[in-house]
């Protein structure tokens, strides 16, 4: 069965694996986008509760 999810690796993502992951990866792409923005717009870090 191909994957659900192309180009995307689940177990990579798997929070018992890389806890970190997606917290690193998002703080990186905000630092390299911040930059590039321009004057009245920023770059920030949302966060999200699932229940």
């Amino acid at each position: 069965m191909p994957s659900p999810f192309p180009g995307m690796d689940p177990f990579l993502e798997h929070p018992g694996i890389f806890p970190d992951l997606h917290d690193s990866l998002v703080t990186y792409l905000r630092e390299a986008l911040q930059p590039r923005l321009p004057s009245p717009y920023y770059a920030g870090i949302g966060s999200r509760i699932w229940v």
